[in-house]
């Protein structure tokens, strides 16, 4: 598999892309995503571990132990790095996996009768342009999730064979049902604590 031709594929030719994908196994998929996603993991990682190096030496905390027994906290920035890899990494399997089923769903009701592993080949391959530029700052933390989200959209439509109309109102759903639902049970909660 290329991954670069893919990572072009998807970002620019996505219809072309997810057409050619049809016959792709879950393997393949997720062949795709988790280096990609340990590409990002191992960038934010190393990210972690600067940013927290810094911070403890410009602070001058780096022999100060939190408590008796563990590492000064100048020792605990790789551990945390390491930790942010690992962590990043499942739970961008996790999420995968999570967000499929979901989606699936709501492509279900919509007419998606292509089965579970096309929707998550959408979210796979859909993931690529947070997968592959998650990590810049500034604008690109809206621009990815929104390019990503039009990608999904995209893979639902190609992989299931829905009409745009119904691949957008599944997606949008998915993400708004929830959405609502968090708002509700925070404006139930909120007064309350306060």
């Amino acid at each position: 598999m290329n991954i670069l031709g893919r990572i072009r594929g998807f970002s620019f030719q996505p219809s072309k892309e997810f057409a050619a994908s049809k016959e792709d196994t879950l393997s393949d998929a997720f062949k795709y995503y988790v280096p990609l996603l340990a590409i990002l993991a191992l960038i934010l990682a190393i990210v972690v571990t600067v940013v927290v190096t810094v911070l403890v030496s410009k602070l001058g905390l780096s022999e100060l132990s939190l408590m008796p027994g563990l590492p000064e906290l100048g020792k605990i920035a790789p551990l945390l790095g390491a930790g942010a890899f690992v962590g990043i990494i499942a739970a961008g399997i996790i999420a995968a996996l999570y967000i499929a089923v979901w989606l699936h769903i709501w492509v279900y009701l919509f007419g998606g009768r292509r089965g579970l592993k096309q929707t998550t080949k959408a979210i796979t391959y859909g993931a690529t342009p947070c997968l592959v530029l998650g990590w810049v700052p500034g604008p690109n933390i809206i621009i990815a999730p929104i390019w990503s989200l039009l990608l999904v959209i995209t893979g639902v439509m190609e992989l299931h064979e829905l009409s745009p109309g119904m691949a957008i109102l599944a997606v949008i759903l998915a993400i708004l049902v929830p959405v609502i639902i968090v708002g509700i049970i925070a404006a139930a909660i909120v007064p309350a604590i306060l």
